[in-house]
């Protein structure tokens, strides 16, 4: 199989910034091109009721809910900000506003990936029985192969254990 463009998919959190570092890897090793993909959502309305807008003179703000542009824009630099700590600027970024599923699967097509790089999260069992996770979602729709990369599990140290002395617990009933 040969492999043009990469799809990676993130939400800016730690998790996935390994999802886009194997992305980025893999991306290298086969000289294909990395677009590195964000889906944002409108904010909830009491959020929506702060955003100004500089419409009036005079000092008079008017607060208005943002705007698609405003969102987009938003999403966008939060994105970049994201990629500057974690790889050069060698790869693309996208942005979409929607349902991260549904719009990962419609960017796929839409950029003609080859294969779609995703990072699982940790879900707890009784959200994954509520609704799968978007990963799951992405993969039986897809239009390419997808890669899901578990999270490193955190490796802790083996200590020996401390046990409570057994000879005084017992010394104390025969008495």
């Amino acid at each position: 199989m040969r492999i043009k463009k990469i799809l990676c998919p993130t939400d800016l959190s730690l998790n996935s910034a390994n999802g886009i570092a194997y992305a980025y890897s893999l991306a290298h090793e086969y000289r294909a091109e990395l677009v590195v993909f964000h889906v944002t959502r409108f904010p909830s309305l009491p959020l929506a009721a702060y955003w100004e807008l500089d419409a009036l003179p005079l000092d008079r703000r008017i607060y208005a809910p943002p705007t698609v542009d405003q969102i987009l824009r938003r999403a966008n630099a939060r994105l970049d900000a994201f990629m500057n700590t974690l790889v050069d600027s060698r790869c693309q970024t996208r942005v979409a506003l929607g349902k991260p599923a549904e719009e990962i699967i419609h960017a796929a097509l839409h950029e003609g990936a080859d294969v779609i790089v995703m990072a699982k999260r940790h879900m707890g069992l009784i959200r994954r029985l509520i609704s799968p996770s978007t990963s799951e979602q992405v993969s039986r729709k897809a239009p390419c192969p997808v890669l899901s990369i578990c999270p490193p599990k955190i490796q802790r140290p083996l200590l020996p254990k401390s046990r409570p002395s057994v000879t005084g617990f017992f010394a104390g009933a025969e008495a």
